[in-house]
């Protein structure tokens, strides 16, 4: 026999895998390209820019997993980190072309409360006053919650203890995977809340939210899910914990990382249309910034010029030249000022979000006691029609202004008297009582 192995299902694998990430990173790489050539709005664009490099990355990633499956953990935790990165740039890009964060505070403002949605409802409405910044907080929780969780996995890993196919109660990964599920899915609910809270934003739909929404979607939660449920069906030994004839390692890594390499191919081709450069130079047309040979496909005009405004905190609307897009696309001036103003303004968040929770109890609890009130009420009624006496009704001290007149209603009937249909034999009345008379005749 041959020395030689056979050509099996690793091998091919990692065929399909090179090539798709071949696809996607070229795609994904042009398209970065055709935006720094057409720089026409640096700080928008740069948050576009920043989301369209989740494909290379991801599907490089995969496929070193893929390729050094031993090894898959110390390639993950990178993807997953800039994963957490994404939804911070997605969530500002939004905010971005609502006209920034004033003018998406002050729509939030004015809108109806928002209600939570099954099984939140006990909540109560949310505090539109400081909507945008709740969402931001919840969204953002993950990008704090998904770096610390995938360097716990690095010290497991390094350990020895990490099992992605144990799902005992006794294992890291479970816990981990417990935490990384409830952090993507308080992010992913209020996404959710933002984009049904914008939809009478017109500029916000002109952009086409819901397109890009699904795509992050798509990309940050689904693969997450994806890879929950491949370990659940490895585990439960609904998969074949063995890759192929050369690695004993467990199927969940490699087959996740093998669909991870071709979703990355399809998502690239997506991009072309959801994060294009053609709405950019179409939208700067009707603004002062517009810059024709920006729009015929040209390099902008040249300017040294960062997209950030340190005087303003705020982004430069104007193009800038390939070499300072460049250097402008690895600005992350824009992302400490926001941690430090998120960090700053989540007291203020926390605090009004539990007293709206407070007050929801209280309504609650109010209402309780008003539907209570209201049943005693009609049994008093009930009880008077019939002409019994109305059974004993204990009011709690506690009950507001209300119960005072059920009380008083309790205290007015004459529980001694008989009821008016009696018939009972009454005594005789004296001779000189005045129906004497009638008695007699009776």
């Amino acid at each position: 026999s041959s020395s030689k192995p056979p050509l099996g299902v690793y091998d091919t694998a990692l065929l399909i895998a090179a090539a798709c990430t071949i696809v996607a990173v070229g795609l994904s790489l042009h398209l970065i390209r055709a935006h720094l050539k057409n720089y026409v709005k640096p700080q928008r664009q740069r948050y576009v820019i920043r989301i369209l490099w989740m494909v290379p990355i991801y599907a490089l990633d995969s496929f070193l997993s893929l390729a050094f499956i031993r090894y898959a953990v110390l390639f993950e935790v990178p993807r997953d980190v800039y994963e957490s990165y994404i939804l911070y740039n997605f969530v500002a890009l939004l905010v971005d072309y609502m006209g920034g964060e004033d003018a998406a505070r002050e729509f939030f403002a004015a809108q109806p409360p928002q209600k939570h949605w099954w099984p939140f409802h006990w909540l109560g409405d949310h505090d539109m006053s400081v909507f945008l910044e709740t969402c931001r907080l919840c969204v953002l929780q993950y990008s704090v919650v998904r770096p610390a969780t995938a360097v716990a996995t690095l010290f497991l890993w390094a350990g020895g203890d990490w099992d992605d196919a144990d799902w005992k109660y006794t294992s890291g990964y479970l816990w981990i995977l417990l935490v990384n599920n409830a952090s993507v899915t308080l992010a992913l609910y209020y996404l959710l809340y933002f984009y049904h809270a914008s939809l009478p934003c017109e500029p916000l739909q002109r952009a086409r939210p819901l397109a890009k929404l699904l795509v992050i979607k798509a990309v940050v939660f689904f693969c997450f899910w994806q890879y929950c449920l491949i370990s659940l069906l490895a585990s439960l030994g609904l998969i074949t914990r063995q890759l192929a004839h050369r690695s004993a390692d467990a199927t969940t890594t490699g087959l996740n990382d093998f669909i991870v390499c071709i979703e990355m191919a399809i998502f690239a081709v997506i991009h072309l249309g959801v994060f294009g450069v053609r709405e950019h130079l179409v939208e700067t047309t009707h603004g002062a910034s517009f810059n024709p040979l920006a729009a015929s496909g040209a390099a902008p005009r040249p300017s040294a010029d960062f997209g950030w405004d340190p005087a303003t905190g705020g982004g430069v609307n104007r193009a800038l030249s390939y070499d300072a897009a460049y250097r402008d696309m690895f600005f992350v001036g824009d992302v400490t000022a926001d941690l430090g103003r998120i960090m700053r303004e989540s007291p203020r968040v926390l605090y009004r979000g539990f007293g709206k929770v407070n007050e929801a109890r209280r309504d609650r609890r109010d209402e309780r006691r008003r539907k209570a009130e209201e049943k005693s009420e009609l049994e008093l009624s009930e009880a008077s029609h019939r002409g019994r006496s109305p059974p004993a009704r204990v009011v709690s001290e506690e009950a507001p202004g209300d119960s005072l007149a059920v009380r008083e209603a309790l205290e007015e009937i004459d529980l001694g008297a008989p009821p008016a249909f009696d018939l009972a034999p009454r005594p005789a009345p004296a001779p000189d009582d005045p129906e004497a008379a009638w008695w007699a005749a009776v």
